[in-house]
């Protein structure tokens, strides 16, 4: 009896997240995943919207701070770190807990029964919410892993050629460098300062140093280190037409920017959905084109390995399944709010500390402002202050919690939705004053 109630319990909590699923278009006012004691003020905050735009609502501080309600923030620091882990709201946190509950109790009945229906549901749910289809996406533990199933997956030779920027993630870097020293093929790195160049310039730049031998190019979305939003769309448009397949970093663009997957052209993308959509660590996205995905190698053995279905590049083992239903927890959440009110938002907050600071004396700001070009991470500086120790500051002395990922001279800024106007204000104030000290 105790078996077929607890198989009762997982099929009921089966049937939540299938309805979640179909409900997944929701008003920006609906937000029933918020914690009890916030939900009504956000409904109400979201009700007051009425028809504004993305833009207009970005500053409407009685809305955001319904947002913020729904998490559970330290008071030790002000949290500018997203672009390593943004918390998740305490819906995702109570989902998590609760679903480890109910498969801790079903064990391998859950599994055997059930997971890999979930599985397909969360992929499914994935796919309306990042506009691909369920078929070219895979769900895995983050970017690192999703990007080195493409990098060590492609049929590259001695002399294939790669082309890469300075600027990406070391991962990735190593990944293909891996691939140099094992099996010959040439990385092309450029070396070049893409804060200063336009988008023409950037595009032009990859252009040129494409030859006969170029088969692949890895471009950020969004670069790690300043926030910069490189023209990925145009570079795979370019690179498409000379037979070049493109890889997209989206480690920091995806629930960030309102673009979906598929309108930016590449052929592979790779996220995490542990930093700006706000779901729990261990959880990430690999997309792949359609018809690509036959002559991709999986990184991890599977019999299935010459076929066309994408599940042949996830056997990855036994992994953590209550984690599936709090994707589907930030799925909702980041619909709820908007993805274009979302971005819109920000770029406002990273706007309102930044023109504050832009031209005060020792202050530069590394990463380009204009709305296209950035959004809301930005690298900032104090001329000749080492930026490990201007992290060291603003922790010690103001309370507020950032890193130098190593930009040169530079510290990254990464607030969130749930970040307030009263602590932008007070990062503002920090910076004024150790600049007047250098």
């Amino acid at each position: 009896m105790r078996t077929n109630r607890a198989a009762m319990r997982i099929s009921d909590s089966r049937r939540d997240f299938l309805k979640k699923a179909a409900n997944i278009t929701l008003a920006a006012s609906a937000f029933p995943l918020l914690k009890p004691d916030s939900s009504h003020q956000v409904h109400a905050a979201g009700k007051d919207l009425g028809e504004q735009n993305p833009l207009q609502s970005a500053t409407d501080e009685q809305f955001w701070s319904s947002v913020r309600g729904a998490f559970n923030l330290s008071p030790r620091f002000i949290n500018f770190e997203s672009g390593y882990y943004s918390p998740q709201p305490d819906a995702g946190i109570d989902e998590v807990n609760n679903q480890a509950r109910r498969v801790n109790e079903l064990a391998a009945f859950y599994m055997r029964d059930s997971w890999l229906d979930d599985i397909a549901s969360t992929t499914r749910l994935l796919g309306l919410f990042a506009g691909c289809a369920e078929e070219e996406i895979l769900i895995t533990r983050n970017t690192t892993e999703s990007l080195n199933i493409v990098i060590m997956g492609l049929d590259l030779k001695a002399g294939d050629e790669a082309i890469w920027g300075r600027y990406e993630y070391g991962s990735m870097q190593v990944a293909f460098k891996q691939r140099a020293a094992r099996e010959g093929i040439v990385n092309k790195t450029l070396d070049i300062p893409i804060n200063s160049m336009s988008d023409d310039e950037i595009v032009k730049t990859y252009q040129k140093a494409i030859t006969v031998d170029t088969k692949v190019i890895l471009v950020s979305h969004i670069v790690y280190l300043t926030g910069q939003v490189l023209p990925v769309r145009r570079i795979c448009d370019m690179a498409h037409e000379q037979g070049i397949e493109v890889i997209i970093d989206g480690a920091h663009s995806f629930a960030h920017l309102a673009d979906q997957i598929t309108g930016l052209h590449g052929d592979y993308y790779g996220t995490s959905l542990h930093k700006w959509m706000m779901a729990p660590i261990g959880t990430g996205l690999l997309y792949v084109r359609k018809e690509k995905i036959k002559k991709l190698w999986p990184l991890f053995g599977d019999w299935n390995y010459a076929t066309d279905k994408i599940q042949k590049l996830g056997h990855f083992g036994t992994r953590p399944p209550y984690l599936l239903f709090a994707i589907a927890e930030a799925v909702r959440f980041n619909q709820a709010i908007g993805l274009a009110r979302k971005e819109a938002r920000l770029r406002y907050i990273k706007n309102y500390w930044v023109t504050r600071l832009a031209e005060v004396r020792n202050i530069i700001v590394h990463t380009p402002t204009e709305a296209y070009r950035s959004c809301a991470i930005c690298a900032v500086g104090i001329k000749d202050k080492d930026p490990g120790e201007l992290a060291k500051a603003l922790y010690e002395r103001y309370q507020i919690f950032t890193v130098s990922p190593g930009y040169p001279g530079a510290v990254r800024i990464c607030p969130n939705i749930y970040s307030s106007i009263g602590e932008l204000d007070h990062f503002v104030a920090a910076m004024k004053e150790l600049a007047a000290e250098s």
